[in-house]
């Protein structure tokens, strides 16, 4: 436990935890807002799409290059 040898200390740091109590209420805030906003559902449905047009492309090329792997392996010399 810290000692104060004034009232001057005391009201330092008071005004310290006010503006830190301030800050954290903002950041609170901030953080609420972007999870709104990323839950939101046009946020969804544009994350959702883009996942799924992403997971086609890897499955496409996948397929391609098992498909070339498979046919190397199948030719008969």
């Amino acid at each position: 436990m810290r000692e104060y040898k004034n009232f001057d200390e005391i009201d330092r740091d008071l005004t310290l935890l006010k503006l830190q109590k301030e800050i954290d209420k903002e950041k609170i805030i901030l953080s609420y807002h972007q999870t709104k906003e990323s839950l939101a559902p046009k946020r969804l449905l544009k994350n959702a799409a883009g996942s799924i047009f992403k997971n086609a492309l890897i499955l496409k090329g996948a397929t391609s290059v098992l498909g070339f792997i498979g046919d190397k392996f199948g030719e008969k010399d």
